[in-house]
């Protein structure tokens, strides 16, 4: 690694909710502290896995994460119907404020798998 490289941590995991996968919605994660974000649209399975400017993950550190619906509105400004699932996403998930969802990311690779609409939400 040279210098100035910031160091970069895979991230993975899986987004459910009622054990269904939440297909096709938006994960984020926010540091709080840096005003550093990424996210990535969460596969058909559920899974995901980050990316940034930095490449393939996010530098270490304290996130928030949000779930959330992708955009309902297309380029021409036509709505676009959201998925049953997706439509469910309870609204606190929404935001980072209020999604009560946290990661902290350090060196090696680093799983958070969500588990939206129960009490129990597996970070690791």
């Amino acid at each position: 690694m040279g210098g100035n490289q910031i160091p970069i941590v895979p991230v993975t995991g899986q987004v459910m909710m009622n054990d269904e996968p939440v297909a096709q919605a938006i994960v984020s994660f926010e540091n709080a502290r840096t005003g550093f974000a990424a996210m990535a649209v969460i596969a058909d399975d559920g899974n995901y896995r980050i990316r940034s400017q930095y490449g393939d993950g996010i530098p270490p550190g304290e996130y928030v994460v949000s779930i959330s619906p992708p955009s309902t509105r297309d380029e021409l400004d036509k709505r676009i119907p959201l998925t049953p699932i997706q439509a469910k996403i309870p609204r606190k998930f929404h935001f980072s404020q209020s999604s009560n969802l946290s990661a902290s990311v350090k060196e090696g690779k680093s799983t958070f798998n969500f588990q939206l609409g129960s009490s129990s939400t597996d970070r690791r």
